[in-house]
């Protein structure tokens, strides 16, 4: 018997039903990720988001211009991914220093303490606040050798950063929680480099393993240093030290103190690829005399009232732009000028800082004060 046009109608209109209620969320999240492929101008790793933030409904909003591209996805149970990808070509020219903030924050020194490397074959950084916020953001340098991409001024594109700030509710005291904040932004990182057509080298597809940030606590003796501070000399009231490993992060630090470190007394930084860049036009856009800065010379005394000074190295991996490493003494505000001894151990200090993070990075001798 045939059946009526009313009839199968019908019938569409239960298999319909049928499909939403059971196989059309497979259509329904098909949908979704159309939206999140077309998120951050196409680079956002879809299947590394859905790994991470799960199988649900994932909203998304996106902002995309002229070499940066931001997007935000948000899911059920306060969990989201915010991304940018910052073509980092730009970051050293007039006007764009680190007052226009034209690449993402690395999370410095955040309250949960001094940001460590990603590792894992990643120039990266891993930072977080305190641990009950579940929050982490992750930054990754990429290096471009040659670019099928052009900035806006028709340079080939040299670099690329990767930033993600997750948010997961999870602890991250458990090193197994750890990594899982790190995978949107790897995945991400590397669909970039495809649609830059950046040739770059890419670190590991998964990170195993990821360290926590180094709290004020977590003071050592100077002398059995390993890490940012290694080969670093004590001094008088220069004893103890806060550093983090070195896995080729794009900014390194290493702080210094008392015998209990209730007084932090030096800070050590070195700077590579746009982030030294970034640092050197924001001295040219500071500049309030004719002084020689980080922006116009290798070497030099920052503050000739204090203990500050600079150096630099070549770097031939990071796109020919050179390192920058600096080193401030830290003190109260009324605190007396330094002694022509302090003054001397602040360069002696920088410089054997320099000379380890130059080597670990590939670069050249350092040229120091």
């Amino acid at each position: 018997m045939a059946l009526t046009r009313k009839r199968t109608v019908g019938i569409a209109a239960v298999a319909a039903a049928a499909l939403l209620a059971g196989g059309g969320a497979f259509w329904l999240y098909g949908q979704n990720d159309r939206e999140l492929a077309r998120a951050c101008d196409g680079m956002l790793a879809v299947a590394d988001v859905r790994a991470v933030l799960g199988d649900g409904r994932l909203d998304v909003e996106t902002d995309s211009g002229t070499g940066r591209d931001s997007c935000e996805v948000t899911a059920g149970g306060g969990r989201s991914a915010r991304v940018e990808i910052v073509d980092a070509t730009r970051a050293g020219e007039p006007g764009l220093g680190r007052l226009r903030d034209p690449l993402p924050d690395l999370g410095g020194s955040s309250a949960r303490g001094l940001a460590v490397p990603v590792g894992s074959g990643w120039s990266g950084l891993f930072a977080a606040g305190d641990d009950e916020d579940g929050k982490a953001t992750v930054t990754l340098v990429l290096t471009c050798a040659r670019s099928t991409a052009k900035t806006v001024t028709g340079k080939p594109v040299t670099g690329l950063v990767v930033s993600v700030r997750t948010e997961l509710g999870a602890t991250l005291d458990d090193p197994a929680n750890r990594p899982a904040y790190t995978r949107i932004a790897t995945g991400t990182a590397a669909k970039a480099a495809d649609a830059y057509g950046c040739e770059t080298r890419l670190g590991a597809q998964r990170v195993r393993t990821v360290g926590l940030p180094v709290t004020r606590e977590e003071y050592e003796p100077l002398t059995g240093a390993t890490g940012t501070c290694a080969g670093v000399p004590a001094a008088p009231g220069v004893t103890t030290a806060r550093e983090t490993a070195r896995a080729a992060a794009p900014v390194e630090r290493c702080l210094l103190g008392d015998d209990d470190y209730a007084d932090e007394r030096y800070t050590l930084e070195a700077r590579f690829g746009p982030y030294a860049a970034l640092e050197r036009a924001y001295y040219a856009e500071r500049r309030y005399d004719s002084d020689p800065t980080p922006a116009d010379a290798p070497k030099g005394h920052l503050n000739d009232d204090d203990a500050d000074y600079w150096a630099s190295a070549a770097c031939p991996g990071d796109g020919g732009e050179r390192a920058l490493f600096v080193v401030q003494r830290t003190h109260l505000r009324d605190a007396p000028r330094p002694t022509a001894a302090e003054q001397a151990y602040a360069r002696q200090a920088l410089r054997a800082f320099a000379e380890r993070a130059a080597k670990a990075h590939g670069c050249a001798a350092p040229t120091t004060p």
